[in-house]
């Protein structure tokens, strides 16, 4: 494997901006003990607790942990929630200075019980996934319009949670446009026909077979072409599949890459996604649509599996890229 250390090095002097649904991920460890006499439920006794960002919070901190000064903007409440994901944001070396506290909103989060360290038992999520009133709307792309000068790519991270509108999304697109700044997107199918004109949309396999309609998994031989329909489709500069332990295929005008997944002894694949994504956003703004961004991409996803939980690229990772 070549080394990646030049394209390394220009990510410490790049300036990055999330827009997206923010999320507050909560874990309740603990030790399953017995059957709940009140109903055929497991009785967890717990002995701890941790809370982290999630959603494209979790993409903002795979951006600073690859050396990218990181802003984000979005949207929490005004509940301890949002006190605690900006805090912890801030900790790990993203600034949440352009979030919109909204009264009349939750801050999403997502609480998972895991017995045994492993076994999730139960997940609630407390979320409120309308799309945001027009003052929301107005307030948080103040925040965007100011972040934006001196930035290198602006990454749209969407899990449908009411952020990311139709004006939320065209007007952060026209701003990018006309700053000539990279513009990223990772929407789900139902609310990928938003993002035209973007640099890049990045899919799933699973994504890309429900946009394209077909009645089983995009296969690894479908996949080049599948692209290149996407992009069309989309009306998006380019195109980027992920296929899981099939690597990745990303397309644009006139090309086509394709790039094999490294092997690794996976432990958890939560939060590879963000990897790979703010490895490319990065890298295509700093040289283009390369093969050595995606082959980067690759590498940086295979080295958060091989940890569990959501995690993201430590130093050490980093260092044996070089």
């Amino acid at each position: 494997m070549n080394g990646f250390a030049d394209l390394l090095d220009r990510f410490g002097s790049m300036k990055a901006l999330v827009v997206g649904d923010l999320m507050l991920d909560e874990y309740i460890f603990g030790r399953a003990t017995r059957i709940s006499p009140e109903a055929p439920v497991m009785v967890v006794r717990q002995t701890g607790a941790k809370a982290v960002p999630g959603g494209a919070a979790n993409v903002a901190l795979n951006l600073a942990a690859l050396g990218a000064q990181v802003r984000v903007a979005g949207v929490v409440g005004a509940d301890i929630a949002g006190q605690a994901l900006e805090a912890s944001l801030t900790d790990r070396g993203a600034a949440p200075s352009d979030l919109v506290r909204d009264p009349n909103r939750v801050t999403t989060r997502k609480t998972r019980v895991l017995a045994d360290h492993a076994h999730q038992v139960l997940r609630i999520d407390d979320e409120d996934d309308a799309p945001l009133s027009p003052e929301i709307e107005g307030e948080l792309l103040e925040r965007v319009e100011a972040a934006l000068p001196g930035c290198d790519v602006v990454l749209l991270s969407d899990y449908l949670k009411g952020t990311l509108t139709e004006r939320v999304v065209h007007e952060t697109i026209n701003l990018c446009h006309c700053r000539q700044i990279t513009v990223v997107a990772n929407p789900k199918p139902r609310s990928a026909p938003l993002y035209n004109r973007a640099t890049l949309v990045s899919l799933n396999r699973y994504e890309a077979t429900d946009l394209l309609g077909l009645r089983r998994p995009l296969s690894i031989e479908e996949a080049p072409d599948a692209a290149q329909e996407l992009r069309y489709r989309l009306d998006v500069e380019g195109v980027l599949v992920t296929l899981g332990e099939a690597g990745m295929v990303a397309a644009r005008d006139g090309a086509c890459v394709q790039v094999p997944a490294p092997r690794v002894e996976v432990y958890d694949t939560a939060g590879a996604g963000d990897t790979v994504v703010a490895t490319v956003a990065l890298g295509h703004a700093a040289v283009g649509f390369d093969l050595q961004v995606f082959e980067l991409a690759a590498e940086t996803g295979a080295k958060v599996v091989r940890h569990v939980g959501v995690a993201c690229p430590t130093r050490e990772d980093l260092l044996s890229l070089r």
